[in-house]
């Protein structure tokens, strides 16, 4: 098939498509571009609130977590001396999930609730300025030097509209990707916990030292298989540019993604989605990964369109939420495992 026709049929198909794909190359202007949003992120730290203990009567402490992802952690610290409500389920989308109005009024009853921070449950976010009343807001990845977006992707693309629009500044959101950030967050939530119901200080640390010792075992996991990859097929193109963290931790190098920048949110141009098929054939890159919150239907098209590959694989990851009950990847550890699991299968 020539040129002209696979983009033209790539064209039609963007017409009805909601994704599209963001390209990686290097210019001078793009690390100008990347040097001026490193020293951004690097001011972009959050911090965690003061709080003052609450007053419970003998109740459990009303806990609210965002992402299903920090549920699961929230979980291991709080355990049954918390009464957690998670309102995203598995499978859900955290930048496009929306409350509705029950849901929001159950939040206003909570003692604290934690959100990812950096914009990451963008419609979430904003829907919780409307909510009456005082429930401090903590940003469970305080005290984590954020990477800048595209640090680990050197993105470029002729489009910039498309991906500019639901960006989350310049700081990639998805810190759950790199091992040593959420055992930060467990020494948030850990703080955080304490500070709100001291009287279960003992559970809420003896809690918190064991699920650390339970990613450390993980990361040595993640280590050991991680390492059956040959240098040259340590290459990652993704659904969306969620993998930063775990590309810099790993020593992966991001080629592309399927929906342009960190937000699922964004959308395509022609010149994208052609560029990322050159790209990959370049680099003869014969997988793609993309996610259980978000269609593959372009995914696959990208991988109908490629050449020079005997078979094209299309594996999906677990980002922005962990499985369903009995999936394996139902927690923030079993996901973890599912994905690197998966990543060695389709790259090996």
């Amino acid at each position: 098939m020539n040129c002209h026709k696979r983009l033209s049929k790539l064209i039609l198909f963007l017409s009805f498509a909601v994704c599209g794909v963001v390209m990686s190359a290097c210019t001078s202007q793009a690390e100008t571009a990347q040097s001026d949003a490193d020293n951004e992120a690097n001011g972009n730290m959050l911090t965690l609130p003061e709080l003052t203990a609450v007053n419970l009567n003998h109740t459990p402490l009303k806990v609210v977590a965002g992402t299903s992802i920090i549920g699961d952690v929230v979980a291991q610290v709080g355990s049954d001396a918390i009464q957690l409500t998670t309102l995203m389920g598995p499978g859900q989308d955290p930048h496009s999930y929306e409350p509705g109005a029950q849901t929001l009024t159950a939040v206003s009853k909570a003692h604290v609730i934690f959100l990812n921070g950096w914009d990451l449950e963008e419609t979430l976010a904003r829907n919780l300025e409307t909510i009456s009343g005082s429930v401090p807001v903590v940003l469970i990845s305080a005290n984590i030097e954020p990477l800048a977006f595209g640090e680990d992707v050197h993105t470029h693309t002729e489009d910039t509209e498309a991906v500019d629009e639901h960006q989350h500044g310049t700081v990639d959101p998805h810190v759950w990707f790199s091992i040593p950030n959420v055992k930060q967050w467990v020494e948030n939530v850990q703080i955080v916990l304490i500070e709100l119901d001291p009287n279960n200080a003992d559970i809420y640390q003896a809690n918190a030292q064991s699920y650390l010792a339970e990613l450390d075992a993980l990361a040595a996991y993640a280590t050991a298989e991680l390492a059956a990859i040959p240098a040259e097929n340590r290459y990652l193109v993704t659904n969306h540019d969620a993998f930063g963290y775990f590309a810099h931790e790993y020593n992966f190098e991001m080629v592309g993604t399927v929906i342009p920048g960190m937000s699922t949110m964004a959308e395509p141009s022609a010149g994208d989605l052609s560029g990322l098929i050159a790209e990959m054939e370049r680099h003869h890159i014969c997988t793609i990964f993309t996610e259980t919150t978000v269609s593959a239907i372009l995914a696959q098209t990208v991988a109908n369109e490629l050449e020079g590959c005997t078979q094209v694989q299309v594996m999906q990851l677990y980002t922005g939420a962990i499985g369903p009950a009995g999936s394996g990847a139902d927690s923030y550890i079993g996901m973890f495992r599912a994905n690197v699991d998966a990543i060695v299968s389709g790259l090996q």
